[in-house]
């Protein structure tokens, strides 16, 4: 745990170093995304977002939210469930005047599994205990106009143990791909 803290202080460092320029500029954007993900090695639906501030047109700090809807036997019932994560999110777009570009992308984030399983008449909601999450993203961006960018994009997510009643730890690990619109002001 404490080498992953240290490696992602080192990451949000270099980042920083790498952002700074001549050009001084303070803009935002946010972005909605459709992603599909592996939980459990299985296909799932991933839709969230994330925004934030966008520094010298290189550097976004600021916040994402997913959520990771997938399927599971349960007492030979498929069951709905999901899993969900929200915290920091930070950017490094490289050569953003380009109309092709490529980022870099990191989130750090708490995350819970729920489910809709009944217990006793009584629909169950989280499973287990909050955990951490990390997810760096490589991302190609496309300029469509002045304010709109479409973004296709890689990730990996590592998660801390949830203590589910249905999982193990690296069972909400997993690759995922998706495409984002990108809104604001670049």
């Amino acid at each position: 745990m404490k080498k992953l803290l240290v490696l992602l202080a080192f990451t949000a460092l270099s980042i920083g170093a790498m952002a700074q320029s001549n050009q001084r500029s303070i803009r935002a954007y946010g972005a909605g995304i459709a992603e599909l993900t592996t939980i459990n090695g299985k296909p799932s639906l991933n839709l969230g977002g994330y925004g934030g501030v966008l520094i010298n047109h290189k550097f976004l700090i600021g916040a994402a939210g997913n959520n990771a809807f997938f399927r599971h036997k349960v007492n030979g019932k498929e069951e709905k469930m999901q899993f969900n994560y929200y915290g920091l999110y930070s950017e490094y777009r490289f050569m953003p005047e380009k109309p092709v570009h490529f980022s870099v992308g990191l989130t750090g984030a708490m995350g819970w599994a729920e489910n809709d399983i009944k217990n006793d008449s009584k629909t169950a909601r989280r499973d287990g205990d909050y955990t951490w999450v990390v997810q760096p993203k490589l991302g190609v961006n496309i300029k469509i106009t002045r304010f709109m960018q479409v973004q296709a994009y890689a990730n990996y997510r590592f998660t801390g143990n949830t203590n589910s009643a249905y999982y193990e730890k690296s069972n909400f690990n997993g690759v995922g791909t998706g495409v984002g619109l990108v809104f604001g002001s670049f």
